[in-house]
C-alpha cells in the first residue's frame, strides 16, 4: 500500500501533467484520481480544499524548486557573464509549447484572491526579486546599465524561449545576446 506521503505525492505529479497539458480548466479530478490508481474522494483526503488546494501545492512546489535551482545558480562570486549563463541554464524552457510557468500564471485568475495573492507572492520573491538584485547590483557595479526590473523581465523571457533553438551552448547564446546585442560588432 502507498504511504500517505507518496499517495500525495503522486496526486500532486498527475495533477501538474495535466495542468501542463490542459490548463486549469480542462483539469480533472477523476482522471488525475485514475491516473494514481485512487477514487476521487482520496483526493480531498490530501487536499481538502479540491482543485485549487491542488493547484496551489503545485504551484508552490514548482516556485520553490526553480527557485532553489535559481538561488543555486546565482549563488556565487563568478562574474556576471557566468552567473547569467548557469541561471539561463537553470531557467530555460523545457521545449514546451506553453511553459509550465505560464500555465500557474494563466490560472491566477480562476482561482480565489486569497490563492492568487499566495501564489503571486511567492512568485514574486521567489523567482523575480533575486533576479531584480542581481541586475541591481550588476547596474550599481557599473557592469551592465539600465533598469533592474526591466532587465530581469527581458532576461527571463529571453530564457524562456530558448526551446527554439536548444542546443550545448544555448545558455551562453542566450547571455551573449542579452549581454552583447545582435548588431555586428
Amino acid at each position: 500500500m502507498t504511504n500517505q506521503t507518496d499517495t500525495r505525492g503522486q496526486i500532486m505529479d498527475a495533477f501538474t501533467d495535466q495542468l501542463a497539458a490542459t490548463g486549469y480548466p480542462g483539469i480533472s479530478l477523476v482522471e488525475v484520481a485514475r491516473t494514481v490508481g485512487i477514487r476521487k474522494p482520496s483526493i480531498y483526503h490530501h487536499f481538502p480544499g479540491g482543485k485549487e488546494d491542488l493547484y496551489a501545492g503545485v504551484a508552490e512546489r514548482y516556485i520553490e524548486d526553480t527557485s532553489a535551482r535559481m538561488r543555486a545558480a546565482l549563488d556565487n562570486d563568478g562574474p556576471l557573464t557566468h552567473r547569467l549563463i548557469a541561471l539561463a541554464k537553470a531557467t530555460a524552457d523545457d521545449g514546451g509549447t506553453v511553459s509550465f510557468e505560464q500555465r500557474i500564471y494563466d490560472t491566477l485568475g480562476q482561482v480565489s484572491e486569497t490563492t492568487k495573492n499566495r501564489i503571486s507572492e511567492l512568485y514574486v520573491n521567489g523567482l523575480l526579486e533575486p533576479v531584480v538584485e542581481l541586475f541591481a547590483a550588476a547596474v550599481a557595479d557599473g557592469e551592465v546599465k539600465g533598469d533592474p526590473q526591466f532587465l530581469m523581465n527581458a532576461f527571463l523571457h529571453l530564457t524562456r524561449a530558448s526551446d527554439l533553438d536548444s542546443g550545448p551552448d544555448n545558455a551562453e547564446r542566450i547571455v551573449s545576446l542579452f549581454l552583447d546585442g545582435a548588431r555586428p560588432r
